[in-house]
Parts: structure tokens; C-alpha cells; sequence
């Protein structure tokens, strides 16, 4: 995970036909800012537990890839004290700049057990600027179609070229159906952790 500038980002956005808009959010080449495509958004919950677990949820939707971004548009503001939490939370260089610097690169490939914790980590940070109510965009090389998840004021957009948006309302209809769980993948990654946790205090 890294900050990156906006010309690797729209380096790799061309290769999924988006780039970055004049407002610093996530564009769709293909529907040039017209909103032809598909969405659905849904009132994030105000109750801390649930919002995380929701936050789980909804970071499972877009697809894995070999990379994904995290795009904080100009529409969010960061007061000293929230910038200075967000670069405690992340310690990663530039983090001490996210009123400047706005552009998040996680890359996959290096271990599975890497990757795991960076999937969480993006499900933390989209449980982070729900909260803040940031405007934040998350896409992933593997999208299709144009997936495209937004984070606006509290709400969540799943936004798709297509007219469907897949999976989406499942996805909701099985939080809404549990939502004091986690989704079954993050309890997969968790389970797996414990076990090697638990295999180091047996070799010892």
C-alpha cells in the first residue's frame, strides 16, 4: 500500500477504461459523466458495531485483482486531528499529507497472507470515511463493467455500466439478514490467521 501521484493512477485506471475526473473522483471513460449506468446506494448504519461489520460487506464487493485503488475526491474534507488519526492508523509515507496527497495504491500478488490483510485494511479504511463521511472511490483492476464503489456522506454506491448491479442486493440482503456478523470471508482470513497463531505456540 502506498500514496501514489495522479498520473499512476490513471496509468492504471486506463486499463479498465476509467481515469481520474476534474473533481479528483473516479471517472467512467465510457459513460463520460453521464449517469447511464446502473447504481445502487444504501444509508450506511449510525451504530459503531454494525457500520463495521457493514463496512466488511460492502469491501467485498468489487472484485480481487491484481491492484485497487482508493481515491479521496475534492468533495472531502479532513480537519487536523482526523488527517493526523488516519496517519496514525495507515504509517505509511505521505499519510501525514492526505489534504495534498489522495491517491491510495494496494498492490496483490506478494503472499496470500498479505493480500488478506490488505483486503481488511481497505474494509477498515471504507468503515473509516463512512464514519468521517468522506467521498471516497474504491475500484480494482479486476472490475468489469465498470464497478465502481462510492462513498459519499454517509451513503454507499455501487455503480456499474450495466444496468444491473451484480450482486449488489445480495450482498445487502445478507447483511441485513446478519448484521451483527462478519461476511464469510472475512471469517475465513480470520480463521486461517488463528491457525497460524495457533500452529507457532505448538512449535514452540
Amino acid at each position: 500500500m502506498k500514496f501514489v501521484t495522479i498520473e499512476t493512477v490513471n496509468s492504471c485506471l486506463s486499463q479498465i477504461d476509467m481515469r481520474i475526473g476534474e473533481w479528483n473522483q473516479i471517472t467512467d471513460n465510457q459513460l463520460n459523466g453521464n449517469n447511464t449506468g446502473g447504481w445502487l446506494n444504501y444509508a450506511a448504519p449510525k451504530d459503531s458495531h454494525m457500520l463495521f461489520k457493514f463496512s466488511e460487506h460492502v469491501a467485498g464487493w468489487l472484485p480481487k485483482g491484481k491492484w485497487k485503488i482508493l481515491q479521496i475526491d475534492n468533495s472531502t474534507y479532513l480537519d487536523a486531528v482526523q488527517e493526523n488519526f488516519l496517519g496514525q492508523f495507515l504509517r505509511v509515507e505521505g499519510a501525514e499529507r492526505l489534504s495534498e496527497t489522495r491517491s491510495l495504491l494496494f498492490e496483490f500478488g506478494a503472499s496470500k497472507r498479505q493480500d488478506q490483510k490488505l483486503e481488511l485494511l481497505i474494509a477498515q479504511l471504507i468503515f473509516i470515511f463512512l464514519l468521517f463521511e468522506c467521498h471516497v472511490h474504491v475500484v480494482s483492476s479486476g472490475s468489469v463493467a465498470g464497478q465502481l464503489l462510492s462513498i459519499q456522506d454517509g451513503f454507499v454506491y455501487f455503480q456499474s455500466r450495466e444496468m444491473n448491479v451484480q450482486g449488489a442486493e445480495l450482498l445487502l440482503d445478507s447483511f441485513r439478514r446478519n448484521p451483527d456478523l462478519s461476511p464469510e470471508w472475512v471469517g475465513e482470513i480470520v480463521a486461517e490467521d488463528q491457525e497460524r497463531r495457533l500452529d507457532g505456540i505448538i512449535e514452540r
